[in-house]
């Protein structure tokens, strides 16, 4: 009877555990990636395609687009852990800088929208982009200065994050594929399933 009843709870914790991921898309150390987060950029990207003209863009779709989010919220987390032992610190005034940089490159904020279309970023992760870029640069910039050659820093940047993202102990949701460490991506294993429509 004992047996029986150890069973039944282990049964039922593996029913909780289970239950509980299946909200997660992937997890990055001890943070989860919420299967809500995930669909809600993915939402996002597709509404926006709506508002621009994209008769001449190569836009991604499905459980392409999915895995390509995936990987970008993925690479936040990793650099942003980067960034954190390294000390690296962005401020509001090196975002706003760096946005009015954006805007003019661009050719004014009203290019806004259909820039962002163009590279599948959702509006509300802009930030995240200016932030990510502004990381990028301080590591780039550090490497520099220790001697390293602009042909040699994108390398080690790449080695530095794969390094960290093995640290890190990357899990990727199976319906979304496995994490490579090779491209430092999400790639594909099974469709994306029901998780994105085009709309």
């Amino acid at each position: 009877m004992k047996r029986i009843v150890a069973a039944l709870l282990g049964f039922s914790l593996l029913l909780i555990t289970g239950c509980s991921q299946m909200d997660v898309a992937a997890s990055v150390g001890k943070t989860d990636i919420e299967l809500s987060t995930l669909q809600s950029r993915v939402d996002s990207i597709l509404a926006e395609r709506r508002k621009v003209d994209t008769s001449q863009m190569q836009l991604q779709d499905g459980d392409v687009l999915t895995r390509s989010q995936l990987t970008f919220l993925i690479s936040n987390l990793i650099l942003e852990d980067i960034a954190k032992e390294t000390g690296i610190e962005v401020t509001k005034a090196d975002l706003e800088a760096y946005k009015s940089e954006i805007f003019q490159s661009i050719g004014g904020e009203a290019m806004l929208p259909s820039v962002l279309v163009n590279a599948a970023i959702a509006p509300e992760a802009l930030d995240e982009v200016l932030r990510r870029d502004l990381i990028l640069r301080q590591i780039g910039g550090a490497l520099a200065e220790s001697g390293a050659t602009d042909g040699e820093i994108n390398d080690l940047i790449q080695n530095l994050v794969r390094e960290k993202s093995k640290l890190l102990k990357i899990v990727i949701n199976p319906r979304y594929g496995v994490w490579d460490e090779t491209s430092i991506s999400v790639i594909g294993t099974d469709p994306a399933g029901d998780a994105v429509t085009n709309k």
